[in-house]
């Protein structure tokens, strides 16, 4: 018998019907009144997804929207089969997919609005908050915070420029955030925000000290477009005293970052290598494209609690090496005040870590930058 497919909705947003009937395929589902199922609902895209049959067999193909399509709590690549019972969300709109035949082995009718199957809870490890941080992305929900980075003396230096939100559903922090990212394929897009977000209110604050601040890896398989942007925000912002940071990993192609560095330091944008150590440690791209800055990963002075602890030999033959090609070190993660110590002794030019101070909202170093103390 063949099945007669259609969509039924969770009931959470009003403005959906409760069934949306599959019954002429290849059915179009958007907001955009040339789609066969044309939904006004927010966050759908104007051609968000296709339906279609093929020997009886229902399938689902995203088209390129902004927010995805999802099986079962599955992002939709390609065109993705689908089986009744199956959860589908569009962006964050939940619906399951049930068929005639279901319906009636269930004894329920599929008319009239009764709900027919009712929704399952989501499991734990999809991204819950899907409304909360779309909500986010569309209202920009985020706030900037900065972390210290002192001198060697324990004086104020500079900031490192980092993104909160301020969605009282988002609260567990930047991991968070980037999760959802990742599961949404908004990663980009969330960098963007955050770091437009950061430089609005370091701008706001007066505030003329380096400002280090980097980018999601993901913004790097497009350079163009991440400097485009870097060129928009630097004419917007002029006086602001910016370092940009990227990941030593990201650092592969050395005629590519040379580009980078030019076209940063055209910007009077500095450059800082992040994360050095923690990875393969490119030391050929230091030698052919050097930085103004390189940023130690904090793992190289875990545990290192004494001249003879071989990550002390260790860091201080790279800061040795890496200070002679006229490069500023900083080393991240620093807790206690022996670490500092050490770290001074080995001549590290600057520091950064909760014991000099966590993260707070860059309105509280207006004052703090004019005092010289974080």
């Amino acid at each position: 018998m063949t099945q007669r497919f259609y969509l039924e909705s969770s009931g959470k947003d009003s403005n959906l019907p409760r069934h949306i009937h599959l019954d002429e395929l290849p059915a179009t589902v958007g907001r955009h009144s040339d789609c066969l199922i044309q939904l006004a609902v927010d966050r759908l895209s104007r051609m968000h997804a296709r339906f279609d049959l093929d020997n009886n067999v229902l399938t689902v193909e995203d088209l390129g929207s902004t927010n995805g399509t999802f099986v079962n709590h599955a992002r939709v690549v390609s065109p993705t089969r689908l089986q009744v019972g199956d959860v589908l969300h569009l962006a964050d709109h939940e619906f399951r997919l049930m068929a005639d035949s279901l319906a009636d082995e269930m004894g329920v009718s599929r008319t009239g609005e009764e709900t027919v199957v009712g929704m399952p809870t989501l499991p734990r490890d999809f991204p819950l908050h899907m409304p909360a941080f779309f909500e986010l992305l569309e209202n920009r929900q985020v706030t900037g915070y900065g972390q210290p980075i002192v001198t060697a003396a324990g004086e104020l230096y500079g900031l490192e420029l980092l993104g909160r939100s301020e969605n009282a559903m988002l609260d567990e922090g930047p991991g968070q955030l980037f999760a959802l990212a990742a599961a949404l394929d908004t990663e980009v897009r969330l960098s963007q925000i955050l770091r437009n977000r950061c430089f609005e209110l370091a701008s706001a604050a007066g505030l003329r000290l380096p400002l280090f601040f980097n980018n999601h890896p993901a913004e790097c398989d497009d350079m163009v477009a991440l400097m485009d942007e870097l060129h928009r925000l630097r004419a917007e912002y002029p006086d602001l005293d910016l370092v940009f940071e990227v990941h030593e990993s990201a650092v592969t192609d050395l005629g590519a970052m040379a580009e980078v560095k030019q076209e940063l330091s055209g910007m009077d944008i500095a450059l800082a290598y992040d994360d050095f150590g923690a990875g393969q440690a490119r030391l050929l791209e230091l030698v052919e494209v050097p930085p103004d800055y390189l940023k130690f990963d904090m793992g190289l002075i875990r545990d290192m609690t004494d001249r003879d602890s071989p990550r002390y030999r260790l860091l201080a033959e790279l800061n040795r090496m890496i200070a002679g090609m006229g490069v500023s070190t900083l080393i991240e993660g620093v807790e206690d005040e022996t670490t500092a110590e050490l770290c001074q002794e080995i001549g590290i030019d600057y520091m950064q870590g909760f014991l000099f101070g966590r993260p707070q909202p860059l309105d509280a170093y207006h004052q703090s930058e004019n005092d010289s103390a974080p």
